[in-house]
């Protein structure tokens, strides 16, 4: 039977007869069982038209007590997912004794690999923000709230009103409540590279120190702003992380003038939401002098707009903003670090499961000359204008013992309108003894 959004599952109320006519139940002793399904119907009776009593979503576990033709008689005693902050509605008292289609249970609850093509399965097994931006940018969505017909029926700043649905509302109002994340399913670096080869550089020969097992032994360890989002940062910081929606969806457009909207804002009824985190993250900062500095982030304005890339610098992959971003950081600094002026130049940010120490760290640079001339273009460039710039390897060791813990790389390239340098900026991590590639930056000229 394939899965489906909405299972069906049979369920009689607890002290009813089980099947009154037919072959009788094999009775067998209470087993744990975990629903594969995303949105499981818990019915009154075995048929797909029975009242719905309940419904339960991905990785419920149920007791179950007896198999007869396919169906499992099954006891629910509740999911503390669905009365996240005391506010879940239950259908029926509990506990439920019921009916369920054995193929939609397993021994074993799901792990994030299984359910990753499954948004709504995905956030049942592991919640967290992106995924229930995930799950609501995956719901079906009636002709009326498809793009073509928004396009006659709103203008830009018109609301845009989904419907409510039950899985939907469950799922924020878990993630209102927060949420602890795993970092093994928020980290994902991919293999170890070698960073002179992962960014080859035409005439320029990257000289390193060897790289050996140092502060980081295991990704969960750490987390860069520049190679992770917010449930990263907070899975590795153990700050319990929330939704808090603030509006509703908009229409909205990319170009300067109008008048057709292009987009809609959020994800299905959230249009958009603060992020918050308890406790608040602590955010270090590193200066190409050795400086630590140190702010706690609560609350942050979360970026859902929908709207297209124009121009400028970005990250390529994942990324979290330096602070403050926006004007809707809550930001302190935290005792005891330094305090770091607005101009300061800071390498790397990062959020650690253990604290990092206030005393400085040692940041060794190593510089490789790159030159190029801009022609002259009477009369904006009069004559030939020689730039000299050069690639520069900072190695930043955290605990001082001689080796990089973490290592940026920025390489200047000929800027294709002013011929000036433009910037990418590479970050990789030493885990184990192994660097990993944590991030990259591209600046990029603007018209």
């Amino acid at each position: 039977m394939r899965l489906r959004s909405v299972c069906s599952v049979a369920v009689g109320l607890a002290g009813s007869a089980l099947w009154v006519h037919g072959a009788a139940a094999q009775q067998t002793a209470p087993e744990v069982r975990h629903v594969q399904g995303s949105w499981v119907n818990l019915r009154e009776a075995p048929r797909a038209d029975a009242r719905v009593l309940a419904q339960v979503p991905a990785n419920t576990v149920l007791q179950q007590l007896a198999e007869r033709d396919g169906w499992c008689e099954v006891s629910y005693r509740g999911d503390p997912r669905l009365n996240a902050g005391g506010k879940g509605a239950l259908a029926s008292p509990l506990p439920l004794q019921a009916h369920v289609a054995c193929n939609l249970l397993a021994p074993a609850p799901l792990a994030l690999v299984q359910a990753a093509k499954d948004p709504a399965r995905a956030f049942w097994v592991a919640p967290s923000p992106k995924r229930l931006r995930a799950y609501g940018n995956a719901l079906p969505r009636p002709a009326a709230l498809q793009m073509p017909a928004l396009i006659k029926t709103h203008a830009l700043g018109a609301e845009v009103r989904y419907p409510a649905r039950p899985e939907f509302e469950a799922a924020k109002r878990l993630l209102r409540a927060g949420v602890l994340l795993d970092p093994t399913n928020e980290i994902a670096r991919g293999k170890p590279v070698d960073p002179v080869a992962d960014i080859s550089i035409p005439g320029v020969r990257l000289a390193l120190k060897p790289i050996a097992p140092s502060r980081f032994k295991r990704h969960g360890e750490v987390a860069l702003l520049h190679d992770t989002e917010a449930d990263g940062l907070a899975a590795v910081a153990g700050s319990r992380l929330a939704v808090v929606p603030t509006d509703v969806p908009m229409g909205g457009h990319n170009r300067h003038n109008g008048p057709e909207i292009e987009f809609v804002t959020g994800f299905w009824d959230v249009g958009a939401a603060y992020l918050v985190f308890d406790p608040p993250l602590t955010i270090y900062a590193i200066t190409h002098q050795g400086l630590v500095g140190a702010q706690g982030l609560r609350k942050r304005t979360w970026m859902i707009d929908n709207g297209d890339f124009y121009c400028g610098g970005h990250y390529t992959g994942p990324g979290f903003e330096d602070p403050p971003a926006g004007g809707g950081d809550e930001l302190v600094n935290v005792k005891g670090y330094a305090r770091l002026s607005d101009t300061a130049q800071v390498l790397t940010r990062l959020v650690t499961a253990t604290a990092l120490p206030a005393s400085a760290v040692a940041v060794q640079a190593r510089r490789h000359p790159k030159e190029w001339t801009i022609a002259a273009s009477p009369p904006e460039v009069p004559q030939p204008v020689r730039i000299q710039t050069a690639v520069v390897a900072y190695e930043i060791d955290l605990d001082r013992d001689g080796i990089a813990d973490i290592l940026r790389i920025e390489i200047p390239s000929k800027g294709e309108m002013s011929g000036q340098p433009v910037f990418t900026h590479h970050w990789y991590l030493n885990v184990g003894g192994q660097w990993f590639g944590a991030g990259h930056w591209v600046d990029q000229e603007c018209t």
